[in-house]
Formats: structure tokens, C-alpha cells, sequence
């Protein structure tokens, strides 16, 4: 009861959380990248998770992408998937679950940044993140907004 469910990246130990925890650099945009770029950087990952990936697209949101790959994995893969990629964020489309993809974005800071729409503009979604996260993730945020 309660908590965040298997394979929620805001669970405990999730992305900057827990012992061994691996900071992925930069994460591979779900609609973009291809079977290649996957496979070269997930762990034990083959052509057909390859296929199911590019299958689906686009996303518009981490939650499809959890419901697709969810009829071929556990919520465990998952997890560990999006440890790698994303769903590209839209400033006044995302949901909360897509937004707390973004590092130093927590659920309620999510639920925060969706109470403030409509942004005007990027500028304007980006100016709601500083100084609410470190310019380290404030940066790879802005590599994960959807580009115009």
C-alpha cells in the first residue's frame, strides 16, 4: 500500500538512490534512437526489446512506454530500461510521470511544474526548473525537452 509501484523510478533506490546505483550520462531518446544505439547501450539487451522499442513509437509519455513493454518484460526490466531512456518532455503535454523523468524532478515538484501552465515557451518551462534543480541536471533537462 502506497509508495511507488515496481519499476517507478521514484521508488527507493531509484535514479540517485541507493548503493550501486549507475548514473547513466546521457540517456537515448525513445523516439530517436536507433536499434543500434540501444543495443550498444543497455546491458544484455537484444533485437527483438530493439524491435518492441522502435514498435510503439512515438511516445508521448514514460507510462505508454511502461504499458507497451510491460506485455514483454517485468516492471524490473522496465526500470532498468529507463535507466537508459526516455520519453522526450513536452513544457504543457507531459504528465507528472513523464516530467519526473527529468533529473532533480521529484513527483511533487512535477505536480508543481504542471500546476504552473501553460508555459509560453521553452525559455519559459526552463525558468520554472532553475533554482529548483543543480545546473548539472538543469542541462540534461533541457536535452530531454522535445525539439521543435
Amino acid at each position: 500500500p502506497g509508495g511507488a509501484p515496481p519499476g517507478d523510478p521514484s521508488a527507493a533506490g531509484g535514479p540517485g538512490g541507493g548503493a550501486g546505483v549507475v548514473v547513466v550520462e546521457q540517456k537515448l531518446n525513445l523516439n530517436t534512437a536507433t536499434a543500434d544505439q540501444f543495443k550498444a547501450a543497455i546491458p544484455n539487451f537484444g533485437d527483438k526489446m530493439a524491435h518492441e522499442f522502435e514498435e510503439y513509437r512515438p511516445y508521448v509519455s514514460i507510462e505508454q512506454f511502461r504499458k507497451e513493454m510491460a506485455k514483454y518484460v517485468d516492471a524490473n526490466a522496465i526500470y532498468e530500461y529507463e535507466r537508459y531512456v526516455y520519453v522526450p518532455v513536452h513544457r504543457n503535454d507531459s504528465d507528472a510521470a513523464t516530467l519526473a523523468q527529468l533529473p532533480g524532478v521529484d513527483p511533487a515538484f512535477a505536480a508543481q511544474l504542471i500546476a504552473g501552465r501553460p508555459y509560453a515557451d521553452d525559455a519559459a518551462f526552463v525558468a520554472a526548473l532553475q533554482g529548483k534543480i543543480n545546473e548539472r541536471d538543469l542541462k540534461a533537462a533541457m536535452s530531454m525537452m522535445v525539439q521543435p
